[in-house]
């Protein structure tokens, strides 16, 4: 048997009350004693509910960029790398290659392909090849937690309130990539879990009841505030290896914690003289940022970050994949490893094709929608 949404809400709603009247007697005496050293003129205007919260979040993701510039940027191929004063380790006195710039094809497959990209749009482009257009996170779309709620009537016909969310579960929150890449495929992280994290959003909601003091229905209208907080943020292994991480965990995210406001309304339902339900609805936006940052960036031609730029680079990128190059044991790599190896030894970075720590950032707009069933208890 299928329910309709509102057949779901009405059905949660009478179960609560059901619940509340065999709950009422024997936790209404509980409560009371908890609450006995409180002072009666302000206990009688307390009520306190068990919650339960629904979330719905769209997220809208800018694109994420670099902070501490790009990998390789466009002129490190021939500042480094080409014409006299470097041996490279691949190429220039290896018997198996020729001509050490011959043999890359990549000073004019690479250099020229990432100014044409940037005019043509990819403007992450501009200074290099780092992250690309594009690169978007979404959050997990529905999620829910049970929450105990405080709240304290401001005015003598209980009309005005003020309610604070105070009390619940850690909401575990899963970040997919999305985005498209220069051919106007799903890039390498779309649809893939990159980021696993905790949230726990307090809200307090200010709020005005409709009608009178005994009436058994009261609908109400508030606005609502919060501040989200983001913890145990972690990156998966399938976002490290894509931004270059060598080894596990060289990924890190951090999300800032923000405020964030919106709407409420809803209505509460009498059961008993002390016991009611309720349901509200409330929009709450939040704007915040990640950062990224990556630990013992290695970039060689199978890393994924290298498939998402435009199609000029794309196209070099791929001539490079297509060249023969030895190391000093004989041993046969390709020739975007080879480039990328040697221009991290050419900087003085490092001997190992380690370039290092790089830090990127993303903005991020959550527009959660909040569905509140609630079991609530006056003094």
């Amino acid at each position: 048997m299928k329910f309709s949404a509102l057949s779901r809400t009405g059905f949660a709603v009478a179960l609560s009350a059901v619940l509340a009247s065999m709950m009422a007697p024997a936790q209404a005496e509980t409560v009371d004693s908890i609450f006995a050293k409180v002072s009666p003129s302000v206990r009688d205007r307390m009520f306190f509910r068990l919650n339960y919260v629904y979330a719905n979040v769209k997220t809208t993701s800018g694109d994420a960029y670099d902070v501490t510039g790009t990998v390789l940027r466009a002129n490190d191929i021939q500042d480094y790398l080409i014409g006299p004063g470097y041996n490279s380790a691949y190429f220039a006195n290896s018997t198996r290659t020729t001509n050490f710039r011959t043999r890359y094809g990549l000073l004019d497959a690479v250099s020229p392909a990432i100014g044409d990209d940037a005019a043509a749009g990819f403007t992450n482009e501009a200074n290099g090849l780092g992250t690309p257009n594009g690169i978007k996170g979404k959050s997990q779309e529905n999620v829910g937690t049970p929450v105990l709620s405080v709240g304290y009537y401001l005015s003598d016909d209980f009309s005005w309130f003020f309610e604070a969310l105070v009390l619940a579960a850690p909401l575990k929150v899963t970040v997919q990539g999305d985005g498209v890449n220069g051919s106007g495929l799903p890039n390498g992280i779309n649809g893939k879990d990159i980021i696993k994290l905790k949230m726990l959003p307090p809200i307090g909601i200010v709020g005005y009841y409709f009608g009178g003091k005994d009436d058994v229905i009261r609908p109400f209208a508030g606005l609502g505030a919060s501040y989200a907080m983001f913890f145990d943020a972690r990156a998966t292994e399938t976002l490290n290896a894509y931004q270059g991480g060598a080894s596990a965990g060289d990924t890190t995210i951090n999300i800032k914690n923000v405020f964030g406001v919106g709407p409420f309304l809803g209505f509460k339902a009498q059961v008993t003289d002390s016991w009611h339900v309720g349901l509200s609805i409330g929009k709450l936006k939040y704007k915040t940022e990640a950062t990224l940052t990556t630990r013992n960036t290695t970039i060689n031609s199978s890393t994924g970050v290298l498939r998402d730029y435009g199609p000029y680079a794309v196209a070099g990128i791929d001539v490079g994949r297509g060249i023969a190059a030895y190391d000093a044991n004989g041993v046969r790599t390709d020739g975007v490893t080879a480039l990328m190896c040697d221009l991290a030894a050419a900087k003085g970075i490092s001997n190992s094709c380690n370039y290092g720590t790089y830090v990127r950032k993303q903005a991020t707009n959550l527009d959660t929608t909040m569905v509140m069933f609630s079991l609530g208890h006056s003094f």
